[in-house]
């Protein structure tokens, strides 16, 4: 890895498929074969720049135990002076561990732009996005932010749920994509499930890759056990 552009390897979790037995996040979706083989970050209308269009090899979707994907996620590097511009953008697969890996396979995420400073953000399509507290020196030589145990200082006030003992990850329940969990009211995150599933037979279960399964098991389901409402009322 001498000679490259800046890079960074990243480790963060996410809420929704944490699994507080094995301590790791379980990988359902990629078992029920339903990670698409493109990112999702396009169509789903994120900010995307400099990239957009990555695919998968169906090899790192075959790999099972502890490095198992997970999903898709979206790594931003952001403006040092101004944390609102996204500078550029790489879709990117999360292990069960939490360790993100580029399409390639490989934890070094290496980024065509100039070495310097730069936030670095984590986004899912539908768990709350989480920002570094301070600007992050990136050059060739690499760095590792490890965003699951408190270590690294982060933007905002609780920015992530506190998950089992000292382990974080990204708050879950953004089913409208909106920066906001919200239960009752205007935009609520609810209301989509049960709208999914059927407004008139909330017991029913549909499966497939949405926004809705907001505990990523491939499955949208408004009531009983491991139900994606009840996580949104919880956060």
């Amino acid at each position: 890895w001498t000679d490259c552009g800046p890079n960074v390897q990243i480790r963060f979790n996410l809420q929704g498929p944490w699994n507080e037995t094995t301590h790791l996040m379980n990988d359902d979706l990629r078992q029920a074969d339903l990670i698409p083989s493109t990112e999702p970050y396009a169509a789903a209308g994120f900010t995307l720049v400099g990239s957009g269009g990555e695919t998968v090899p169906e090899a790192l979707l075959e790999v099972g135990g502890s490095n198992a994907v997970v999903d898709w996620v979206l790594v931003e590097l952001r403006n040092a002076l101004d944390p609102s511009q996204v500078v550029v953008t790489r879709s990117v697969l999360l292990q069960r561990d939490g360790d993100v890996i580029g399409t390639d396979g490989y934890k070094q995420l290496i980024f065509d732009q100039p070495a310097g400073e730069y936030f670095v953000a984590v986004r899912h399509r539908n768990h709350l996005g989480a920002m570094t507290f301070n600007a992050i020196t990136l050059d060739g030589s690499g760095a590792i932010l490890d965003l699951t145990d408190g270590s690294v200082p982060m933007f905002g006030t609780f920015a992530q749920a506190t998950l089992t003992g000292d382990e974080n990850g990204l708050w879950s329940g953004n089913a409208v994509r909106d920066g906001s969990v919200k239960y009752t009211g205007s935009g609520n995150d609810r209301d989509p499930i049960l709208f999914a599933v059927g407004g008139s037979t909330p017991s029913n279960v549909v499966s497939g890759y949405s926004l809705f399964d907001v505990n990523l098991d491939g499955l949208i389901k408004y009531t009983g056990i491991g139900n994606d409402r009840d996580l949104i009322l919880q956060n």
